[in-house]
């Protein structure tokens, strides 16, 4: 008997700020006050840095998680959780050096891919990122090797650990910024309620998250079989790959959006000609991230 996964990852755990196609973006609680903007009147470099990055981008520019009101920002906050057991703490950026080449990463690797719908509500750039499990009120290190996550998208901002980034070269700043996109839009899509959107995840609706019956070890055996279904990755467990179960609706959304990203259509019929219910998906998805402003 099929069993439905009860996974938990942090990607998956944030409700998507543009859930709506034509909607406006989130806005924050205390949004009267806006404790994301910087003091009209502040005239140091941190702060003038800050206003003008949003000048230019429509995305507020954090470099601590305490915002104007005192608020802490939790970044994997869920809009309709009753509560978030995942707890993150920040090493900052110190030097006006570091969050300037920080904002530039953004800038420069980050933005220009992004239309304004895809743009996250706020970036949070620190210098590394440590993951806890809030359990029972003890901060516990993640049992999946989550505990120095490079990245996290959350509802009200996207963190950046922008410690490998500074040792990164240009080839390697862009392969790692496709990583976060394809992150960033696997957040906002998987929580579509578009007809294109619906299109997608129909052909998989009766199976996402779902055990196969019988155990599958190897690529070889399970691949063909998630295929049959429309699928291109299976699931992936606290422990690595199991082949035995079909994808969730986020990570059937996240392989498609990378195959939309680095294969062209011509490649994609030759590769899944005896499936054309995957054919169909790739053309759904690149409709998708067209639509939502995917800039190549």
């Amino acid at each position: 008997m099929n069993k439905i996964l009860t996974t938990i990852c942090i990607l998956t755990a944030a409700i998507c700020f543009a859930a709506c196609e034509g909607e406006d973006s989130l806005q924050p609680s205390h949004a009267d006050t806006n404790p994301f903007s910087v003091d009209d009147n502040a005239n140091d470099e941190e702060s003038l840095l800050r206003k003008n990055f949003f000048s230019r981008n429509g995305s507020y520019l954090l470099y601590n998680d305490t915002l104007n009101d005192g608020e802490r920002l939790d970044i994997g906050y869920v809009m309709t959780a009753s509560q978030n057991n995942n707890v993150y703490i920040y090493e900052y950026l110190k030097t006006i050096e570091e969050k300037s080449l920080a904002a530039d990463f953004v800038e420069q690797y980050l933005l220009p891919h992004l239309g304004k719908r895809l743009r996250p509500f706020a970036f949070l750039l620190v210098k590394n990122i440590n993951h806890f499990i809030n359990q029972d009120g003890l901060l516990l290190t993640p049992y999946d090797g989550t505990e120095n996550p490079s990245f996290v998208v959350g509802v009200r901002a996207t963190a950046i650990s922008m410690s490998a980034i500074t040792e990164m070269d240009d080839s390697e700043k862009k392969d790692y910024s496709k990583v976060l996109i394809i992150d960033i839009m696997t957040n906002i899509i998987s929580h579509q309620t578009t007809d294109t959107f619906n299109q997608f995840t129909s052909y998989g609706k009766n199976y996402y998250g779902i055990w196969m019956d019988g155990w599958i070890e190897t690529e070889e055996e399970g691949m063909p079989l998630q295929n049959a279904k429309g699928f291109i990755a299976p699931h992936q467990g606290a422990w690595g790959t199991i082949w035995s179960a079909y994808p969730t609706v986020e990570e059937d959304v996240k392989a498609y959006i990378n195959l939309a990203m680095n294969s062209s259509l011509e490649e994609v019929e030759q590769k899944y000609t005896d499936y054309p219910d995957i054919i169909s998906k790739y053309k759904l998805m690149k409709k998708l991230i067209n639509e939502l402003g995917y800039i190549e």
